[in-house]
């Protein structure tokens, strides 16, 4: 695993980097680092569309106000990258995790908070690496579930909406959510199951996804699946 270290604190940085070797050490896990002072020097050494999962760590000071931006150009050349930012105050706390970072430690980095954050996103990469095995147009197909954005029923054929492209299947939507009910997805509706990763808002009829796709739920049950997301919400915080 490629971490990667932003901060212009020298002191700060040694004693991130000190935690960190001490956790992956620990838990027999390969890894490399890298430090920088500077967002440019950083991204001129890091190829990060090439990378599996770089884990960063990105420092938001007062006077440094592009650390959000930083960290938005990462999830944007990375959908996959892990974000930890730290700081010294929690006024950009909120707005971290509106752009769904992983983590946001105060300084100095209590060890027991940043081992619990790193094994929750540990925990996390086996959802990325996990699949479901699909047939489609006479061939099967694994499909990544960190790619599927929602899945629709249509004249009794699932449409499966990914990142990548769009998939269709004989398989019926009552299949498919047995299969993924247990990984984050959501049979919100009679004719749609909605992978929770994707979604960033809702309403009384519905969610928002972050490709801006609505999708809507039961009338009927809107209070159960909108208390289903929160508790998946919570846990995924707490896990």
């Amino acid at each position: 695993m490629k971490l990667v270290i932003l901060d212009s604190i020298t002191t700060d940085r040694n004693l991130l980097i000190i935690s960190l070797e001490r956790y992956f050490r620990k838990r027999l896990i390969d890894f490399s680092l890298h430090e920088y002072s500077f967002h440019k020097n950083m991204f001129d050494c890091v190829n990060f569309q090439c990378e599996k999962l770089p884990c960063c760590f990105i420092n938001l000071s007062e006077t440094e106000q592009n650390g959000l931006e930083v960290g938005h150009k990462i999830r944007e050349m990375n959908q996959d990258s892990i974000i930890f930012f730290t700081s010294n105050s929690t006024r950009h706390a909120a707005e971290a995790y509106r752009m769904q970072a992983d983590g946001y430690f105060l300084k100095p980095i209590r060890t027991k908070e940043l081992e619990a954050s790193l094994d929750k996103s540990l925990k996390n990469i086996n959802f990325v690496y996990k699949k479901i095995q699909i047939r489609s147009d006479y061939m099967t197909m694994n499909i990544p579930l960190k790619d599927i954005i929602y899945i629709e029923v249509f004249n009794k054929t699932c449409i499966i909406y990914t990142k990548q492209k769009t998939i269709t299947s004989s398989i019926s939507l009552s299949e498919l959510e047995e299969k993924l009910n247990k990984e984050g997805f959501l049979r919100c509706h009679k004719s749609y199951l909605v992978n929770m990763h994707f979604i960033k808002e809702y309403n009384d009829s519905g969610f928002f996804l972050t490709n801006k796709q609505f999708i809507p739920i039961s009338k009927r049950e809107r209070l159960k699946h909108r208390e289903t997301h929160l508790n998946w919400l919570l846990k995924s915080i707490h896990d």
